[in-house]
């Protein structure tokens, strides 16, 4: 069934099945993997393992958007944080990890709220312009509203595109900028309701 804010658009959790293609679909949006020119339409700076994805989608924190017999189009992910000293948390994610711990929401530390990771969130050209982005928030903003207080999200200072979506229709606050691996990042938050 389609939502009535993306009509021929079905928002859903994920399940196990969509494992492989949620990966495959990401990868096509990895900065690794894309032109200079593609760049500019917005891209995903970490190409996460089956592994991640398995486990995001068994903690019920992968919702996906489909259209055109059941093709996934886009997805959206909202997880705990992982450990920081897990090996295979990428080096963003840990920076990240360790700036909430000093950067305050409602004037509070983040760490010491009920925090989730949001994102990655991708979106393919298919779906774009139809509200799949505002669908996304209003599926995830009330689906997780009783687990989590403050959501936070990075963006590459590379990526404009995502920082102005992130910063104008989620409404995050741009709180920090932080550096790893040699990049640098946008550190946002923002309140469940």
């Amino acid at each position: 069934m389609g939502d009535p804010m993306t009509p021929g658009v079905r928002i859903r959790l994920a399940d196990r099945d969509d494992v492989s293609k949620l990966r495959e679909f990401e990868g096509r949006f990895y900065i690794g993997n894309l032109s200079e020119s593609e760049r500019s339409d917005g891209f995903i700076s970490v190409w996460h393992s089956a592994e991640w994805f398995t486990s995001a989608v068994d903690c019920g924190g992968v919702h996906v958007a489909e259209s055109d017999g059941d093709q996934i189009g886009g997805f959206i992910a909202v997880v705990p944080p992982p450990e920081s000293a897990d090996p295979d948390t990428p080096p963003v994610v840990r920076a990240m990890i360790e700036l909430a711990q000093r950067v305050e929401m409602n004037g509070t530390p983040i760490a010491a709220q009920r925090y989730a990771l949001r994102g990655p969130v991708c979106i393919g050209p298919e779906l774009r312009g139809r509200g799949v982005y505002a669908a996304f928030n209003a599926v995830t903003l009330q689906a997780y509203r009783h687990r989590y207080d403050v959501g936070v999200l990075f963006v590459s200072t590379e990526n404009p595109r995502s920082l102005h979506t992130a910063t104008s229709k989620l409404g995050a606050h741009d709180l920090a900028m932080f550096e790893a691996d040699g990049k640098h990042f946008h550190f946002l938050a923002f309140e469940f309701p």
